[in-house]
């Protein structure tokens, strides 16, 4: 576990240094568009749809290529209805069992560390929107600046603000990592202890006083209203620090 810490931490500060060059390069890119049509509104109050970069989001994204698998998965239903439904069945019924193997398996082989190994895989691919953004800006680059206008940029800004937003996580990541990799082989127990202190906690101040007037509603609020209110808690908290990051962008502008 140690190990794998160390290896995670300097693979996110390695990515955050990839996407660190990638901002930069954008930066030299649009600042001679930016001197010369000056700087657009990212806030959202100002809608750019009169751009080749809106078009190019709706041909690729709204109307990306997955559209057409689905609309040929979808004729295969309609025409095969009956074998469609037995090889959809069979997939479905096999892709659980199949899953549950191979983490059982991985488990036994890395134990704990599977869960940096996910952490890893998902820091190599980076998140959808990353990835949309990245297309975008190099399909701008390959633009001549005559073809640009303050709808692009805006686009270009939101996209380069995106991998600022990357960086970050994987630099606080990387650092969290580096910080806790001398415990790394307590990270585990600990968590685990937290849990279940926190379940034991729930069920002896919760469950079994709500279950003496109701076993129905005690499991309901067991089973549901507690993992629904820390979502809506976590949740929240993003939308509040988004909010706080859009009124300081506001306040820039």
């Amino acid at each position: 576990m140690i190990g794998g810490l160390l290896v995670l931490g300097l693979l996110s500060l390695g990515a955050a240094l990839h996407w660190f060059r990638k901002v930069h390069q954008l930066d030299r890119f649009l600042a001679p568009l930016a001197e010369s049509i000056g700087e657009p509104d990212i806030s959202g109050k100002t809608k750019y749809t009169d751009c080749g970069s809106h078009q190019w989001l709706i041909k690729n994204v709204i109307h990306g290529d997955y559209l057409k698998s689905a609309e040929g998965f979808r004729n295969f239903m309609m025409n095969r209805t009956l074998t469609g439904t037995l090889v959809l069945g069979m997939v479905l019924g096999l892709i659980p069992v199949i899953a549950v193997y191979l983490l059982f398996q991985s488990y036994q082989l890395i134990g704990t560390s599977l869960i940096l190994v996910v952490l890893s895989v998902f820091i190599v691919l980076g998140p959808g929107d990353l990835e949309v953004s990245e297309q975008l800006v190099q399909w701008q680059t390959e633009q001549e600046y005559s073809a640009l206008d303050m709808g692009d940029l805006a686009y270009a800004r939101i996209s380069q603000k995106a991998m600022k937003n990357w960086i970050m996580k994987l630099s606080v990541i990387g650092v969290i990592c580096f910080i806790l990799s001398p415990w790394g082989e307590s990270i585990m127990p600990v968590l685990a202890f937290v849990f279940t202190v926190f379940v034991g906690f729930v069920y002896a101040n919760i469950f079994l006083p709500v279950s003496m007037y109701s076993m129905p509603l005690a499991l309901m609020i067991f089973f549901t209203i507690i993992p629904l209110v820390l979502s809506m808690i976590i949740v929240g908290v993003r939308v509040a620090r988004k909010k706080a990051q859009t009124d300081s962008d506001e306040l820039k502008v």
